[in-house]
């Protein structure tokens, strides 16, 4: 401000600054208005498009979901039905999916948050979180982890359960809640640890070692791990292969003690998020339920329902009893009136007349036969004694006797004619053998194998031959070879 003093007279004093009036405070109405007037204006009034990955998908009437980058910045989408009409090239949104999605931004009023009102929505790819899940998954259903016939049956009826979650979670508060309206008294124990974070991890599978390996010392039928639901980075601590190893491994385990004459194996119930969340801890375990609830719901029976089941049994069983009861009533009143019963010699008179008869015909039959083998007995007396076995075996010896003297004979001559025979063959044998010969004054010449020499070309001069006598033998060396003409073949 400027001031201007006059000629002669005294300066006026400077004047104060105004005080400004405090302002007014803003409704929330015209707070939430002023922003979605700014956000009208957001670049230039166009619609935007933002590239993200699909997160917390609610796809029913109207679409929301969220969109998230690798920083955990994200936000909320909401896909109207009658916008979705307009674009029937649209993309569904699926969890992990890289999408782009177009439209406006606006603040929520009643919800509390901005938005982005989606008008357009095209697939772009999978979320580095999607990739990674698709990829362990891949990995560990090549190494058996998601066998069905590994997997251990759920107990019919389980006495008392473990669950692995954290103890402030809602998922603690409604499994107790269920199991114990199902079946009053039912004892569920806890085992607590953090179910979200990248610490939660191995808390989450050492518990899963401890649960399996102390199952049977705690007395527990089954055991559960839990938590609610979440996005896919709050879930992600049951996606890692620590938990998968955790579940798996423990399960061989508790197999193979059990074949060894250990304590039965405790199957493992995964459930974790909400029905639309599947996580590589519940494709791992023994049985997945796809809440909180719906895992006590599996696990344990429902006591009014089993007294509906045994009261109907039990009804049906006093039917089939009462109904046998009345028809056995039936007949024997029917029996107690049939003629048979209240007269039963009639019954009895015909079979006693009939065995008399009987007894007769088996008197007279007995008989006959011992006339018949009497008679045959006597004719046999008689065979026998006219041919007295006596003389017969006689005459038999005197046969034997006698051919066994003509058979000493007859061999007796044989003999000699043979003896004979050989006699004359071995003087023949003996008169043309090369000993007589030899005796004579003849010698028989051998090579160096002992084969007789009956060719002289067959020698050559230095060979050794071996001459025979009939008294003794030399040996010799061939100084010279004449043939057949009496010519040298060789010195």
């Amino acid at each position: 401000m400027l001031f201007v003093q006059s000629a002669g007279a005294d300066p006026d004093p400077p004047a104060s600054p105004p005080v400004p009036a405090a302002p007014r405070p803003y409704s929330v109405r015209e707070v939430v208005t002023l922003l979605n007037r700014s956000l009208k204006d957001f670049d230039g009034g166009r619609e935007i498009n933002i590239l993200g990955e699909v997160g917390s998908p609610r796809l029913s009437g109207h679409w929301y979901f969220t969109l998230k980058d690798a920083t955990d910045a994200q936000i909320s989408c909401s896909f109207f039905s009658q916008r979705r009409r307009l674009d029937p090239e649209c993309a569904t949104p699926e969890l992990g999916q890289m999408v782009v999605a177009t439209g406006r931004l606006e603040y929520w009023d009643r919800g509390g948050r901005l938005s982005l009102i989606v008008s357009r929505l095209r697939a772009e790819g999978e979320g580095d979180l999607h990739r990674r899940f698709e990829r362990l998954k891949s990995t560990l259903a090549d190494e058996g982890y998601f066998d069905p016939a590994a997997r251990l049956p759920l107990p019919e009826f389980p006495r008392r359960l473990l669950m692995i979650t954290s103890r402030d979670g809602a998922a603690r508060r409604d499994v107790e809640a269920t199991a114990r309206q199902r079946w009053p008294g039912f004892e569920v124990l806890m085992h607590h640890v953090p179910v979200q974070g990248a610490a939660a991890t191995p808390r989450i599978a050492g518990a899963i070692h401890a649960a399996r390996d102390q199952a049977a010392a705690l007395g527990v039928d089954a055991i559960v791990v839990t938590r609610g639901g979440g996005s896919i980075e709050d879930l992600w601590c049951f996606n890692e292969r620590a938990v998968a190893d955790a579940i798996h491994h423990s399960r061989q385990r508790a197999i193979e003690r059990h074949r060894r004459g250990g304590p039965s194996p405790v199957p493992v119930i995964a459930a974790i998020g909400h029905e639309t969340d599947t996580s590589i801890a519940e494709l791992t375990a023994d049985a997945r339920a796809s809440t909180p609830t719906q895992a006590a719901m599996q696990l344990v029976p429902d006591a009014r329902e089993h007294r509906g089941v045994l009261e109907a049994r039990l009804g049906r069983l006093r039917m089939l009893v009462t109904g046998r009861l009345e028809r056995a009533d039936a007949r024997f009143a029917a029996a107690a009136r049939h003629e048979l019963l209240r007269r039963p010699e009639r019954l009895v008179d015909p079979h006693l007349r009939r065995a008399r008869e009987l007894g007769t015909r088996l008197d007279a039959a007995l008989r006959n036969r011992l006339d018949l083998a009497a008679a045959r007995t006597t004719r046999a007396e008689s065979r026998l004694a006219a041919s007295s076995p006596r003389n017969r075996a006689a005459v038999a010896v005197s046969r034997i006797e006698s051919g066994a003297h003509r058979l000493h004979r007859a061999m007796a001559t044989l003999l000699e004619r043979h003896r004979t025979l050989v006699e004359h063959a071995s003087r023949r044998l003996v008169s043309v053998g090369p000993e007589q010969v030899l005796d004579r004054g003849y010698s028989l010449t051998l090579d160096a194998e002992g084969r007789p020499i009956r060719d002289a070309s067959g020698l050559d001069a230095g060979a050794g031959v071996t001459t025979r006598l009939a008294r003794g033998e030399f040996d010799a060396t061939v100084d010279r070879v004449r043939g057949a003409s009496g010519s040298d073949s060789g010195a």
